[in-house]
């Protein structure tokens, strides 16, 4: 039996989502998507330092994590612990970026993927939107990957 992949059905799916994304009054200008943990550090590190310049030079920022970034959502766990040469480490950086009033977001389906979910203790600021609202969230944005 051939699966429905329609928008539909896969927002009726989703066990949880946030209508954070339709509570926001303006769309960010920048949305950062970091799809690295593990695998390359340097590179979700990057991400996240990204995005808080971005802010500080009062831009609207958003990050999404996706893929392999959605390990990054925990705030303990092996992921946060992460540390590659020449960047500060990976947990000081996410922290920093929330700290300084950055919106995370993470994929529904990467949490799956990953085997995470609400209740394995995610940022408490993360929100995870249906794909239909992260469509719509990111229309118009800037989009770089990391």
């Amino acid at each position: 039996m051939a699966k429905d992949y329609s928008v539909a059905a896969v927002t009726a799916a989703q066990s949880y989502s946030y209508s954070h994304l339709n509570a926001m009054t303006t769309k960010p200008q920048l949305v950062i998507i970091i799809t690295h943990a593990g695998r390359d550090p340097g590179a979700a590190a990057l991400g996240f330092l990204t995005a808080s310049a971005a802010l500080a030079a009062g831009n609207r920022v958003a990050v999404l994590l996706r893929g392999e970034g959605v390990l990054c959502a925990p705030p303990e766990g092996w992921a946060a612990g992460l540390h590659a040469t020449g960047y500060p480490p990976l947990r000081e950086v996410r922290d920093a970026y929330r700290a300084s009033g950055g919106a995370l977001y993470l994929s529904h389906p990467c949490l799956r993927r990953y085997r995470l979910s609400a209740d394995h203790a995610l940022l408490p600021d993360a929100w995870v939107p249906s794909i239909e609202e992260m469509a719509n969230f990111c229309i118009g944005a800037t989009t770089l990957t990391f």
